[in-house]
């Protein structure tokens, strides 16, 4: 029994385990299902609030495209269907499948934005429209697209009407480049309630108005260019917040007033541009805290006082630029510290005093333009440091003594231009070291002694102006060397000795200038070679001989000037051929014979002077094709015949002067066609007069 007992015990809790297991299993079954339920009913209004969304992002770009040109749509032909995210060109997006990035930069793209509806677009990250053909205005709902956008570039388009200041919402944007369109109107001072700036690209449009101060409420700015508007007033002083700013582009534009003081706070500055505007009154001092500073360029501005000293603490500087201002007094020793600077330019102001001797430090100078002002003292021999220059600009200065023999140590000079001083001495022989000058201006000193035989190692020059000063001496053969010649004046200087054949080996030449010195002997044939010629002036020498028919070989001259010599001969038959030519003095020299029937071939002609000659024969009827002729000397010569009756076509004729010569007959009636002429000279003549009564 005990037995039995133990074994109906031990059944009992089986029979009680099976019931609960049974109605656990239930419970769970039933869990499950309720929380299958729960989750679909809590999942499936997501994910359709997702795909309503991609719904409306394709439907608001697809509508975009259709309002393109159809070019713009074929190019974007991936964009169609209702997934914008399955391969669209130029669209990314989250890993939720909603559109982050546009970017469809230089595309080719033509339209406008009116169609677009930004507010379909809540996630949208970027938008690159850069570089485009989009026109029209920006729609007033671009404050409804994302607000998590962080990049927004329209620039280089043909965008119009005024920047909206709904832009003002976008707060989450780092750079913001409207730049290179046609915008219009202020900069709106919403503007300032984009703290995360860190680009600002506004150049480039025809914004008017002020700079707003708010600007100075972007201090997480980096870039600031403004330039290339018709911005007005003065710069704020609250662009001094902007300490993370590396460059300011406000150059060309109509900004008035001084310089900012608080300039000075912006030490993170590499590249400080102001030029081109009416800012007034001086550079501030406080401009020498910049000393990240590789480029500086105040030029073209109505700037005044004394460059500071401290701008020679901008030891990092490259590029320093104060050109064309109203800058006064001497150039600061302190430049000298400028180790780096390889450009300087100081032009156009009105410094004083000499230049420093310091300006030899700057080994790395490639241009260096200190013309235009009222230096004085000496050239320092220290310039002979500088083995790195390219151009040197000392011209229209005050500038005494003599050219440093050390010039000849600038072996990689282009262009040297000293002209317009009060340098004396000669020219030295070491300026034949400088093989690679294709400028040499020296004119308008008082330079004398020769011309160096060293000139001719000048091959590579373009441009030889050695005019007005008091060298003597004989124009050396080596000059024929310069085959690269384009202009060549040496006149208004003593020059003596005949005109060296070489100069015919000057092919290239389009301006030649000897005029007023006392050069002897014939006009060289070899001229006749420099077919490019367009002015030959000759003039106001002591030349003689007779002028070379192969003057005519020169068809391309406009002016020739041979007057004020002693050339005998006649006028030769070939200057028919210089069909181009608007000038042409032969006066004052003892020419003698006929004037050529072929001087009526000339019909370019405004001013014929032959007077002061010689000349015998009559006047020839081809002179009446000359019909752009405004002045005519024929006086002091032997002419002889009558007028002829074609004079009277001349009508652009102001001054005709046919006086002191042997004409005869009567004054030709065509005269009176004349109806432009101001001066006519007919007297000391053997003409006959008649008067016809006029009745009333």
């Amino acid at each position: 029994m005990a037995l039995e007992y133990f074994s109906s015990y031990s059944l009992l809790p089986r029979l009680i385990i099976t019931p609960c297991l049974f109605i656990f299993l239930i419970f769970l079954l039933y869990s499950i299902s309720l929380f299958h339920v729960t989750f679909t009913s809590a999942s499936t209004p997501t994910t359709s609030f997702l795909k309503v969304e991609q719904d409306q992002e394709a439907v608001a770009l697809l509508t975009w495209k259709t309002s393109l040109d159809n070019q713009t749509q074929s190019f974007l032909s991936s964009w169609f269907g209702r997934n914008s995210c399955h391969h669209w060109f130029g669209v990314t997006c989250h890993s939720s499948g909603s559109v982050s990035n546009i970017d469809l930069h230089s595309c080719g793209l033509r339209g406008t934005l009116h169609n677009l509806n930004f507010s379909l677009l809540p996630n949208l990250l970027t938008l690159n429209l850069y570089n485009n053909s989009l026109y029209g205005t920006i729609p007033i709902n671009i404050g409804n697209i994302s607000k998590l956008i962080t990049y927004l570039d329209f620039g280089f388009n043909h965008f119009t009407g005024v920047i909206s200041p709904q832009l003002g919402f976008l707060t989450s944007l780092s750079v913001l480049a409207l730049s290179s369109n046609n915008f219009k109107g202020p900069i709106p001072p919403s503007i300032g309630n984009l703290r995360n700036l860190t680009t600002l690209y506004l150049f480039e449009n025809e914004l008017s108005g002020f700079i707003p101060q708010e600007i100075g409420l972007l201090r997480s700015l980096n870039d600031l260019q403004l330039s290339n508007n018709n911005l007005t007033g003065p710069i704020p002083s609250s662009i001094g917040n902007l300490r993370n700013l590396t460059t300011l582009y406000l150059y060309i534009n109509e900004l008035s007033g001084s310089i900012p003081q608080e300039i000075g706070l912006l030490t993170s500055l590499n590249d400080l541009e102001l030029s081109m505007n009416n800012l007034t009154g001086p550079i501030p001092p406080s401009i020498g805290n910049l000393r990240n500073l590789t480029t500086l360029y105040l030029y073209i501005n109505k700037l005044s006082g004394s460059i500071p000293q401290e701008i020679g603490l901008l030891t990092s500087l490259n590029d320093l630029v104060l050109a064309i201002n109203n800058l006064i007094g001497p150039i600061p020793p302190s430049i000298g510290n400028l180790r780096n600077l390889t450009n300087l330019y100081l032009s156009k102001n009105e410094l004083s005093g000499s230049i420093p001797q310091e300006i030899g430090l700057l080994r790395s100078l490639n241009v260096l333009q200190l013309s235009t002002n009222n230096l004085t003292g000496p050239i320092p021999p220290s310039i002979g440091n500088l083995r790195n220059l390219t151009t040197l600009y000392l011209h229209t200065n005050k500038l005494s003594g003599s050219i440093p023999q050390e010039i000849g140590l600038l072996t990689s000079l282009n262009d040297l231009e000293l002209s317009i001083n009060s340098l004396t001495g000669s020219i030295p022989p070491s300026i034949g070291n400088l093989r690679n000058l294709t400028t040499l201006y020296l004119h308008t000193n008082k330079l004398s002694g020769s011309i160096p035989q060293e000139i001719g190692l000048l091959t590579s020059l373009n441009d030889l102006e050695l005019s007005i000063n008091s060298l003597t001496g004989s124009i050396p053969p080596s000059i024929g060397n310069l085959r690269n010649l384009t202009t060549l004046y040496l006149h208004t200087n003593k020059l003596s000795g005949s005109i060296p054949q070489e100069i015919g080996l000057l092919t290239s030449l389009n301006d030649l200038e000897l005029s007023i010195n006392s050069l002897t002997g014939s006009i060289p044939p070899s001229i006749g070679n420099l077919r490019n010629l367009t002015t030959l002036y000759l003039h106001t020498n002591k030349l003689s001989g007779s002028i070379p028919q192969e003057i005519g070989l020169l068809t391309s001259l406009n002016d020739l000037e041979l007057s004020i010599n002693s050339l005998t001969g006649s006028i030769p038959p070939s200057i028919g051929n210089l069909r181009n030519l608007t000038t042409l003095y032969l006066h004052t020299n003892k020419l003698s014979g006929s004037i050529p029937q072929e001087i009526g071939l000339l019909t370019s002609l405004n001013d014929l002077e032959l007077s002061i000659n010689s000349l015998t024969g009559s006047i020839p009827p081809s002179i009446g094709n000359l019909r752009n002729l405004t002045t005519l000397y024929l006086h002091t010569n032997k002419l002889s015949g009558s007028i002829p009756q074609e004079i009277g076509l001349l009508t652009s004729l102001n001054d005709l002067e046919l006086s002191i010569n042997s004409l005869t007959g009567s004054i030709p009636p065509s005269i009176g066609n004349l109806r432009n002429l101001t001066t006519l000279y007919l007297h000391t003549n053997n003409l006959v007069l008649f008067l016809k009564r006029l009745d009333c």
